[in-house]
């Protein structure tokens, strides 16, 4: 029997959480020699739950997750005033789209990005783009999978180090 997954719109007291859920993810897909300064300054700052309080309270942001039993366990981060780091391309941005390990390959993603495009729509926009690690196969793979087209590269730097990341774009249909 499937498990039921609930899908809602982040609260402020989902801060917490949302911040413990992003630092794994984050640790389980970048931390793969372990965990080094940089990497541990990284998941403390960036993912705090004051970061996610502050988001929260972003009109130009919208977050939202899924749970399983009362628990989360995945989220999609929308940010619709970030510019493109390519030229010419205006849109919502997908800042983060993390699922936690045991949850993948249950469709969560999936219904993540498309609630997304149906954010960036209902605010006007045509275009959903984001960034995604070089390194990370799966996750390029899984946006092809979804119509997303590498369209350029950027820069992701922890600690001084520039880490590449590809750029990918979606255009919507209506």
């Amino acid at each position: 029997m499937p498990e039921p997954f609930e899908y809602r719109r982040a609260a402020p007291a989902d801060a917490l959480p949302l911040s413990a859920l992003a630092a794994q993810v984050f640790l389980d897909t970048y931390a793969t020699q372990g965990i080094n300064e940089a990497l541990a300054r990284e998941v403390t700052t960036v993912y705090s739950a004051e970061v996610f309080e502050h988001r929260l309270q972003d009109a130009d942001v919208e977050l939202l997750l899924v749970s399983s039993d009362g628990y989360i366990v995945g989220f999609v981060d929308i940010a619709f005033a970030t510019p493109c780091p390519v030229p010419g391309v205006c849109g919502a941005e997908v800042f983060r789209l993390y699922v936690q390990r045991p949850f993948l390959r249950r469709g969560l993603g999936r219904a993540l990005i498309a609630m997304a495009e149906a954010s960036a729509r209902a605010r006007g926009l045509d275009t959903l783009w984001l960034t995604a690690w070089a390194g990370n196969q799966a996750a390029l793979a899984f946006y092809a999978s979804l119509g997303f087209e590498d369209i350029g590269t950027t820069e992701y730097v922890i600690d001084g180090v520039g880490h590449e990341n590809r750029v990918l774009c979606k255009t919507l249909t209506r």
